[in-house]
């Protein structure tokens, strides 16, 4: 695994992971707000949703255990 790769911030990655996942589901602005609220910083925050090509890829137990399962939206 390269330098960049290696997680050494599980928490931190956790959350980007989960940030991801609401980015697909809910969208940037609440995706922006859950990984600031849990204390990503905000130049990882920007990179990850600005530049998906970069994105570390999530490990398989992060796969699961961030997995989210999208609500109604209101008005469905």
């Amino acid at each position: 695994m390269s330098e960049r790769q290696r997680r050494s911030d599980m928490a931190t990655a956790n959350a980007v992971a989960r940030g991801l996942n609401i980015l697909g589901v809910r969208g940037d602005a609440l995706a922006r707000r859950y990984m600031r609220h849990k204390g990503v910083p905000d130049a990882v925050i920007v990179r990850v949703i600005a530049q998906p090509a970069m994105r570390r890829l999530a490990s398989a137990e992060q796969s699961i255990s961030e997995a989210i399962i999208p609500s109604p939206r209101a008005g469905s």
